[in-house]
């Protein structure tokens, strides 16, 4: 797929969960009939002023109450406004029905709420002053509520106003007349129940977190913020913050309330992103998605500003939008993928979630959604969300052990492979040593049945003995590499110029030129492992000879700088492409100059292993007039 076309897909899934998104808003409805009043008679427990207020929203916040006796007051009441918003009910208290009465109503993080009543002699007005500025310590009823206490005269009705102001947000939801008892009972009843939730909801905030940091797993961290949010929304919207906090005032509500509106916004597009890999399968959505987070998180610049309400229908509309656009995606992907079970748990999860959103945003564009619609989902929603989170937290969980049991498994029978193979090797170095051995031995034999025999003879024979005990460490080296095991270094004080005499000496040859040795500022010693040092030497000066004319001189350069031992071997062979310059290090690589002489690949690998023992390094380059040179840098101090 081209760029081009990717950019055209994915603007095309947008505008699709757009599109789904207003095709969810309904119209305008029609104004209701005026509202009945409130009758309190019989034993219920409370009365519901649902459909029985009628509401002014045109206060600059200037008029008292006096001026709400010539407004016009209609019975469409705004979903969810700012600013100021006046409502007005009457009650009438039937014969026999106790005089104390409790008027109680969310949303309970609204500003100032102020409750006016008239008295029971009729000649006067009660004020009540709610409201999250005033901490819940300070108010006559702590409850979750806004709550204020009525006493109503006895068949005749009482006109009560309302007068709401908040920057953030007002909406009237759960409004209702209580008898005291039965508020007090409720209150236990909701805290318990939202307590519990809360409380769920923290564990699995807190064991996620740990779960992720630990398998530093980004999805499980984001699920673990993305939940910590809906805490967040749900401890301000239940009223538990100011029961659990009494000195708690406004700016504490509007904190924790951003932080859920805005904050679970960004972790589910964050989220989504996360569940999708949508930076690896679909590079243009996942910028959309983190650049969406992004502009909603900058929202949480203006939650404390009294223009933070401006900016919530917005963000709400973006996080829904890329819920949908997620779920399209998600369907997408499961589609494709139909043995992936955790996707499809996940949809099944968000969908609650989307919908709820919608219903709410919808709530805001149009009186026909009640207001009350998406907070009576949100609740059930974000727990069957957060279950089946949990779901596909724990399946992919069982998936990460199956695939670490997997492994386990597989370890276990690479162990016995190579234990194996360790086997098969030491049997390889056996066989190799044993007619090594018997070649030493021949040579001692031969040596003491001559007697005494011509120097250069004598000569020859410990060449061939030094020859032997050569192969013989060489063999031990390279097997120990094979067997995967750590080469033996002893590290000791050494004499460079000991062990280039040594290497000349051993790798002299008949018929082949000399080889000249150039040294500068060469130390007086150093500490390392002469003997793989030497093996190191030996390899270069093989490889060569191998590769360059039999008739070549090769030159050994030694030198000290800057602390340590650089030791080079000069030929007059092919070289070494650049592009071969750090393969030809590799096990087994061989060359383009390789083909048709014999070799396996592991003297030159064995010579960076020996450096590297060291703390140093191996390279090679090319030498000035033709051929190559290469070198083994080791520290003086290894």
């Amino acid at each position: 797929m081209t760029g081009r076309q990717e950019r055209r897909q994915g603007m095309g899934w947008l505008f699709a969960a757009l599109a789904m998104l207003l095709l969810m808003v309904p119209g305008a409805g029609l104004a209701d009939a005026a509202p009945p009043v409130v009758a309190l008679s019989g034993a219920a427990p409370s009365y519901s002023l649902d459909g029985r207020m009628t509401a002014f929203a045109q206060d600059d916040g200037s008029a008292t109450l006096a001026d709400m006796a010539g407004k016009a007051f209609s019975p469409e009441i705004p979903p969810i406004t700012t600013g100021v918003l006046w409502l007005r009910f009457q009650a009438l208290r039937e014969v026999g029905q106790p005089a104390e009465w409790i008027l109680a109503f969310g949303e309970p993080d609204m500003d100032d709420v102020r409750v006016y009543v008239s008295d029971s002699g009729g000649g006067g007005v009660s004020e009540t002053r709610l409201g999250r500025r005033i901490p819940n310590g300070e108010l006559d009823l702590s409850t979750g509520l806004h709550a204020a206490r009525l006493t109503l005269p006895e068949g005749r009705p009482v006109t009560i106003h309302l007068r709401l102001a908040s920057n953030h947000k007002i909406r009237v939801e759960q409004a209702a007349l209580w008898r005291p008892a039965a508020l007090i009972q409720e209150e236990a009843r909701r805290s318990a129940v939202y307590g519990l939730h809360m409380g769920a909801l923290l564990v699995v905030v807190v064991v996620s977190a740990l779960f992720g940091a630990w398998l530093r797993d980004g999805l499980i961290l984001a699920y673990a913020a993305y939940v910590a949010t809906i805490f967040c929304r749900g401890m301000v919207h239940t009223g538990l913050v100011p029961l659990i906090f009494s000195s708690a005032g406004r700016d504490a509500n509007y904190l924790l309330s951003g932080i859920g509106l805005l904050g679970g916004g960004a972790t589910l597009l964050i989220l989504w992103d996360r569940i999708l890999d949508l930076g690896r399968v679909f590079p243009l959505m996942h910028r959309l998605f983190m650049g969406g987070a992004g502009l909603i998180l900058a929202g949480l610049a203006l939650v404390l500003h009294p223009s933070f309400h401006l900016v919530v229908l917005p963000t709400q509309a973006l996080a829904t939008a890329g819920g949908m656009a997620g779920m399209i995606l998600g369907v997408r992907q499961a589609m494709r993928r139909r043995d992936d079970v955790v996707i499809r748990i996940y949809m099944l999860a968000f969908l609650p979630v989307v919908v709820a959103w919608a219903v709410e945003v919808s709530a805001r564009m149009t009186p026909l959604v009640p207001a009350d619609l998406g907070r009576s989902m949100d609740i059930g929603a974000s727990i069957l969300h957060v279950a089946l989170l949990c779901a596909a937290l724990a399946y992919r969980l069982r998936l990460i052990q199956q695939a670490r049991l997997q492994a386990e498994a597989a370890l276990v029978g690479e162990q016995v492979s190579r234990q194996r193979l360790r086997t098969f090797f030491d049997m390889v170095a056996h066989e190799f040593k044993t007619p090594l051995a018997i070649i030493d031995s021949a040579v001692q034999v031969v040596e003491l049945d001559l007697g005494r025999v011509r120097p250069e003879v004598s000569e020859r024979f410990l060449t061939i003995r030094r020859a032997v005990r050569r192969l013989v460490k060489l063999i031990e080296t390279c097997l120990a590499g094979e067997r995967d095991t750590a080469l033996a270094m002893r590290l000791r004080p050494m004499a460079p110029a000991d062990l280039l005499e040594r290497v000349v000496e051993r790798n002299r040859e008949p018929g082949r030129a000399d080889i000249t040795v150039s040294v500068s500022d060469l130390p007086e010693y150093c500490v390392a492992d002469a003997e793989l040092l030497g093996i190191a030497l030996d390899a270069l000066i093989d490889n060569a000879r191998r590769y360059g004319p039999a008739d070549q001189k090769l030159e050994i350069l030694a030198r000290g700088a800057e602390g340590r031992l650089e030791l080079r071997v000069a030929d007059r062979g092919p070289g070494v492409p650049e592009s071969e310059a750090e393969r030809v290090f590799e096990k087994y690589y061989r060359g383009s100059a390789a083909k048709g002489i014999p070799g396996t690949g592991i003297g030159l690998h064995l010579v960076k292993a020996i450096a590297e023992m060291h703390g140093g390094s191996a390279f090679c380059r090319p030498r000035q007039g033709g051929g190559a040179e290469f070198a083994v840098v080791v520290p003086l101090r290894a």
